[in-house]
């Protein structure tokens, strides 16, 4: 089971920074395996995560301000799931998942739910300074 866990865990990461490599070398564009996002496709709306790839490449080559810019939610949310993910991750692979907490609703997910949600209203509003938040 610990072994299934942690070749699985290896993959994962494995192939996320396979794709960052690419994202690096490519670009958005060049990577054809990347869906585009079919919300905007069907809505003209912008989702809470249009602008990622973008906002990822920007990243990836030290354009903070820019990757900011595509995307400023999600450039605050990543790196704090990273490292939320590089705390938990080590415990989680010698353990288990956690058994479910002794209060039957934990609240922060709810509130980061809440968070983008409200962020994906706000990037659609059409006028300033909300018109900020969406995609260049």
């Amino acid at each position: 089971m610990h072994r299934d866990r942690s070749l699985a865990v290896v993959l994962v990461v494995l192939a996320l920074v396979l794709t960052a490599v690419v994202i690096h070398q490519r670009g958005p564009s060049g990577v054809p395996w990347l869906p585009s996002c079919s919300f905007y496709r069907l809505t003209g709306l912008h989702c809470a995560g249009c602008g990622m790839t973008r906002a990822v490449h920007a990243m990836l080559q030290g354009r903070l301000g820019e990757a900011f810019r595509y995307n400023p939610l999600g450039m605050i949310l990543l790196p704090a799931f990273l490292v939320w993910m590089g705390v938990k991750l080590p415990a989680w692979l010698r353990r288990g998942p956690p058994a479910s907490p002794a209060s039957p609703v934990c609240s922060w997910p709810w509130w980061i739910i809440a968070l983008i949600v409200a962020f994906w209203i706000a990037r659609n509003l059409p006028f300033p300074p909300f018109t900020l938040l969406a995609p260049p």
